[in-house]
């Protein structure tokens, strides 16, 4: 199919990326009358919203320069961020040479991906126990790992992956803290995901229904392969609780008529500390906007900590 040539008449579009949460108000007469967009969400402005442009850029230019103080690492259903102090995550592709005798240059074909995951941390068997689970993984089938530069604070934007132990040296050196580290091999695609849900859930004895914040993510192809994983990190309190989960989409942030494209079923106090990992296809392109939708129900008082990342597979 021959390419479509760009007309030198058609009016240029400027991408913007939010670099932190903003609300900005919409031009008279506009339903809605005003739109939310989180860090990482790409949006244009088509000129009649009462903003200026100029005051959301950052100081020294629209290039982001995010810290790596608050990163964030996600093992199972542990959040690991409290004893790991440097991540590294290496993508490569292995390209095979099909260079023949006639070829004036040399010739290679796309190879597999894969990635590795290398994580130095402090030795600790406190809760949550690092260096028990790591042994443990040492023998253990794939692990769902998270690694987050930005943090665990929703709206930010990491790499999801089933991973494998290949080291986990520990290390002991005088006038230094015992290190445990690990290097995790990839054993499937990774994706990159982002956490649409960060919160704190108090079950109280009724039913609660409650409707995360909606993320203009943009349309997916429904031959493209949809990834969710729900981490329930912590859990407190007391009682008899059960919490449901599940991701949304919509073709817009009014949530009219929302259509549920990831169950990941239920979760009572009996399970503890869990994670759920579900795939799906893709939904209908026009449905560009996802939440995630939460029920809860018991009695007692008891307080779940969820993580929720979501992302996708081109196939």
């Amino acid at each position: 199919m021959p390419r479509k040539k760009a007309r030198i008449d058609e009016p240029l579009v400027t991408w913007y990326l939010a670099l932190r949460k903003l609300h900005i108000v919409q031009g008279p007469g506009v339903t809605p009358s005003s739109i939310r967009f989180h860090p990482g969400q790409r949006f244009t402005l088509d000129g009649d919203e009462p903003v200026d442009i100029e005051s959301l850029l950052p100081e020294g230019g629209n290039v982001a320069r995010i810290s790596a103080k608050a990163a964030g690492l996600l093992v199972d259903e542990f959040d690991f961020s409290g004893v790991s102090n440097s991540m590294t995550l290496n993508f490569s592709e292995a390209p095979g040479d099909v260079t023949a005798f006639a070829d004036t240059d040399m010739t290679y074909i796309q190879g597999k991906p894969t990635y590795t995951i290398d994580v130095n941390g402090l030795w600790s068997t406190a809760s949550p126990n690092y260096d028990g689970e790591m042994f443990t993984d040492l023998t253990a089938t794939a692990r769902r790992v998270g690694v987050y530069p930005g943090g665990l604070d929703e709206g930010t934007v990491g790499y999801e992956g089933a991973t494998i132990i290949s080291a986990s040296p520990r290390v002991s050196t005088i006038g230094d803290a015992i290190a445990c580290n690990v290097t995790w091999q990839g054993a499937s695609a990774p994706f990159r995901s982002r956490i649409i849900e960060a919160n704190t859930i108090t079950c109280n004895g009724s039913t609660v229904i409650a409707n995360g914040t909606g993320y203009n993510l943009g349309a997916i192809a429904a031959t493209n392969t949809i990834f969710g994983v729900w981490r329930m990190v912590e859990m407190g309190g007391s009682g008899t609780n059960t919490i449901a989960l599940e991701i949304q989409s919509e073709t817009n942030d009014t949530w009219g008529s929302p259509t549920t494209q990831i169950n990941f079923g239920t979760v009572t106090q009996a399970t503890g500390v869990t994670h759920i990992v579900t795939t799906a296809t893709g939904p209908a392109a026009s449905e560009s906007w996802w939440r995630v939708k939460i029920q809860s129900s018991g009695t007692g008082s008891r307080t779940f900590k969820n993580y929720v990342s979501f992302g996708y597979f081109v196939t």
